[in-house]
């Protein structure tokens, strides 16, 4: 990667960051060279992400070494061709080290504003920047916003451009993720050297939005002695996943998934996690649906292999298929079971039975799961690695808890289950969690309220499929899978809205983000 970056796997709370920067300061760093590396390392992550040449960049500056940041932040971006207008949001800088930043500014051709003298000024460079940059309190803020910052976060957090907070986002308390009503939204926050207490905590999430942390030239031995805190996914984890394909790979080196998913009335369960699985690189995929629905999948779906299943009398699932289903998992690298499925009697006997017979890897969803949850005891007949993707219910159904018991403590629900079962869980919902037998617990940080409907955890299971027939273990098709999904949430979220987006948006996202992956590799 162009920035060196790190995994959350160190949360600080704010007294224990300046602990770390004032160690760093006493091993020969200075503070004013630290924010020299912090404003150049948001500068980069900011030209990685979005283009500024020739663009409205705004950057909101506190009076405090955050501000000084945004000084930094500011040099490096009009040197990329932004035009840049610096907004003093608390008045002159304060901090030494912030007005040396300052006074570097004075030969560059770089507006600055007042918005305690020049209000309108300050709120109509805002609502004509086509990025915002947040570099106001950082770790310093708690309690309330003041009245004129109130008034320019609205105009902000209302503005259709992406703001990226330096640090931590203004309004946020970085020990608590505790935010003021009008808490600026960031679309990315990048955060330096580890990840903050409050930006780990849940209710952050719509005001943080996608975490970088990034490194700013602090030795890492500095952090040996805070405990690992939450490990968060990000980019630099799931990278080494996605090796550049080999010239003369053919289809038969990229996986063969069988897909037993799908029936009457929630066709399109297995249609989005087909369409995933596609999407995500498999070589061949199989679907195996009832005979009386390959016209309308072949219709909609010209990729896969169809392996069409015979139906009873009444409409279920032919035990006659039992056979069929064992030789085609036998034929597979992995297998996806349960999108739109029904538990049916027949349906839940070859479920059953394929749990039993097949050693491939599969990937349990939906009825799947609300399946096995009746035979709990078919977890010690299977043979390969398993991956389930339950929704808090699906969890409340697999342990015998209740919902609110299961979302009071998730992390340790999903690796106590992980653990007694020799699974790996993807506990889905705000927070995604992914629980691997003896592994840390992974929290996913990407996603948004947008993918709250039906369909989105059916492309989420056709993902992981697709990772998993393609080779990666258990953890990392579950891990790429939930970073990645998120990813495509957010990416459709800024394009349509939350409110607008739809499951298959998200497929139509992925290409993107496979894009970028190659281009960095």
């Amino acid at each position: 990667m162009e920035n060196a970056t790190t995994s959350m796997e160190k949360v600080l709370t704010c007294a224990q960051m300046r602990e770390v920067e004032k160690a760093a300061v006493e091993g020969g760093l200075d503070y004013r060279r630290l924010m020299e590396n912090a404003g150049s390392a948001a500068a980069k992550e900011i030209r990685r992400r979005y283009l500024v040449a020739g663009r409205q960049v705004a950057i909101l500056c506190g009076k405090g070494n955050n501000g000084g940041d945004g000084f930094v932040i500011a040099r490096k971006l009009q040197d990329e061709g932004a035009v840049v207008t610096i907004i003093l949001a608390c008045g002159q800088p304060q901090t030494e080290d912030a007005r040396e930043m300052f006074s570097r500014l004075r030969a560059l051709d770089i507006g600055v504003v007042s918005l305690e003298t020049e209000p309108y000024i300050a709120a109509s460079s805002v609502k004509e920047a086509a990025l915002i940059v947040d570099a106001v309190y950082g770790i310093g803020f708690h309690g309330r916003l003041p009245d004129p910052l109130r008034s320019l976060f609205r105009i902000a957090n209302v503005s259709p451009s992406p703001i990226v907070a330096v640090d931590i986002p203004s309004g946020l308390d970085g020990d608590t993720g505790e935010a003021d009503e009008d808490a600026l939204r960031a679309t990315l926050t990048v955060t330096f050297t580890a990840a903050k207490t409050g930006l780990a905590a849940a209710k952050a999430a719509p005001y943080a939005g996608e975490i970088q942390v990034t490194e700013i030239g602090i030795d890492p031995a500095l952090l040996a002695p805070y405990g690992p805190g939450r490990t968060m996914i990000d980019e630099r984890m799931i990278r080494p996943c996605f090796p550049p394909r080999a010239e003369d790979g053919n289809k038969g080196d990229y996986g063969k998934l069988l897909s037993f998913c799908g029936s009457a009335g929630m066709l399109g369960a297995a249609m989005m996690a087909a369409q995933a699985a596609l999407r995500c690189g498999v070589g061949l995929l199989t679907a195996a649906l009832p005979r009386s629905l390959y016209p309308i999948a072949a219709a909609r779906l010209c990729e896969p292999v169809f392996c069409l299943l015979e139906e009873t009398g009444d409409g279920d699932l032919s035990l006659s298929n039992r056979a069929r289903l064992r030789e085609r998992a036998a034929q597979s690298s992995a297998l996806l079971i349960g999108c739109g499925l029904s538990m049916s009697p027949g349906v839940e006997e070859l479920v059953l039975d394929l749990l039993a017979a097949s050693d491939r890897p599969m990937v349990l969803d939906a009825d799947g799961i609300n399946i096995a949850a009746q035979h709990i005891s078919v977890w010690k007949t299977v043979r390969a690695p398993l991956i389930l993707t339950p929704h808090p219910g699906e969890m409340a159904r697999l342990t015998g808890l209740s919902i609110p018991e299961v979302q009071a403590d998730r992390e340790t629900i999903a690796r106590r289950f992980a653990d007694e079962h020799g699974v790996t869980v993807v506990l889905k919902g705000h927070d995604t969690v992914v629980a691997s037998p003896g592994e840390p617990v992974l929290h996913n940080p990407t996603g948004n309220p947008g993918m709250a409907t039906g369909g989105s955890g059916d492309v989420l299971a056709g993902m992981i499929a697709s990772f998993l027939a393609q080779g990666m273990t258990a953890r990392e098709a579950a891990m790429c899978g939930v970073f990645l999904h998120g990813a495509a949430g957010d990416r459709a979220a800024q394009r349509l809205s939350q409110h607008a987006m739809l499951p298959t948006d998200l497929i139509d996202e992925l290409g993107a983000l496979f894009l970028n992956l190659e281009n960095r590799s």
